[in-house]
């Protein structure tokens, strides 16, 4: 089943299933026509959401000394803020990543067979982990939006400054809260696409690694230095484009994990407590799954250094030893995602810190609330 999913399809899914997540750039090609109705449904996207916000804010004003109501809502609060604020640095991005898209799709048309099968083998290897965890979010956002409906129950307890007990109001807020709930789906899976930008670059690292490794004539070296200095500013862009993002998803996910996790161990029915661990679950999962790349471009970035060291430029002449010393040089300083002054580096030691803090913040409010919870 795997090695039917090509980077082609996978784009085209992507392309798709993330629709409402507004993530997705427009073609450069793209008619004015098109233009202003892609500005018309992202602001679309975000004024439903900031709608949301406010029902829920509401809420958490009407009840300010219900310790856990308070709980449950921030939760649904932080993840709902998650919303209109990726929807912006997207739209923010927007040129940056039409680029980036772009040079993907040129990159993997004009590609020959021993590139292709690197890419092809990427995508084999980590398209059962992405597709089993898109398959159980899918999941999770449908029994959180029809058992409600079975049990003849709003998806979300709140309160409107109106009256909502007649139809089609129940109808419609029912579909208002169910949208609102289908949005944040989507911007945990958009997920999925910072992971593709950061495999695919991981990918074009080990296909220059072995065009390092097989180079015997100069012509051949010196293409390869040229392709690495590309690399460099392919993947510099790339980073730059996913790093607001990314600490933006770090920021939501701890908030979501630490309510949360006082809402699983509030006094709650147990299906109030099975939402909101599926939504702890999901929140660390979407972290890791945009980790994982990260760290693993880490490691490629310096891997092709490696490669470059162990090739044949010591039988060049002294000229175009110097130029790959400065080669050598500059893969020793790693590709990484981060965010000066806030993130040094997206990689799996950051994401167990990150773990770390965010239940050691849980433990901290479960302690001051302890009165409240248990």
């Amino acid at each position: 089943m795997a090695c039917s999913v090509t980077f082609e399809k996978l784009i085209v899914f992507l392309r798709m299933h993330l629709a409402f997540a507004c993530c997705w750039p427009l073609p450069p090609t793209a008619t004015k026509m098109q233009i202003t109705y892609d500005k018309f449904f992202r602001l679309f996207n975000g004024l439903h959401s900031m709608l949301m916000i406010y029902a829920v804010a509401y809420r958490i004003i009407s009840q300010y000394n219900n310790t856990l109501v308070i709980m449950q809502l921030g939760c649904v609060l932080g993840t709902l803020c998650e919303v209109p604020l990726q929807i912006y640095l997207f739209t923010q991005q927007h040129d940056s990543l039409q680029t980036i898209i772009l040079k993907m799709e040129n990159y993997s048309k004009h590609a020959n067979s021993t590139e292709r099968n690197v890419i092809q083998e990427y995508i084999n290897k980590h398209i059962v982990i992405y597709g089993i965890t898109l398959t159980l979010m899918t999941v999770a956002l449908v029994a959180m939006i029809l058992v409600p409906l079975i049990l003849a129950r709003p998806v979300l307890e709140l309160e409107y400054p109106f009256s909502i007990d007649y139809q089609p109001m129940r109808g419609i807020i029912y579909l208002h809260q169910s949208f609102a709930l289908y949005q944040v789906y989507v911007q945990v899976c958009a997920t999925v696409f910072l992971a593709l930008l950061l495999w695919f670059s991981t990918a074009r690292f080990e296909i220059l690694a072995n065009k390092f490794r097989i180079a015997t004539e100069y012509s051949d070296w010196k293409a390869c230095i040229q392709e690495h200095q590309e690399l460099l500013k392919f993947t510099r862009q790339v980073t730059f484009s996913i790093s607001h993002i990314t600490l933006s998803s770090l920021g939501v996910s701890t908030i979501t994990v630490v309510f949360s996790g006082l809402t699983f161990l509030g006094r709650f029915p147990m299906f109030v407590k099975m939402q909101y661990s599926i939504i702890c679950c999901s929140s660390l999962a979407k972290v890791f799954l945009c980790t994982w790349p990260a760290d693993h471009l880490m490691s490629m970035s310096c891997y092709a250094g490696d490669a470059a060291y162990n090739s044949l430029w010591y039988e060049h002449e002294i000229a175009s030893q110097k130029i790959m010393l400065y080669t050598l040089l500059r893969t020793q300083r790693p590709v990484i995602v981060s965010v000066p002054g806030l993130v040094t580096a997206l990689s799996l030691q950051h994401y167990a810190s990150y773990v770390s803090m965010a239940f050691s913040y849980l433990t901290s409010f479960r302690a001051m609330l302890s009165n409240d919870v248990d």
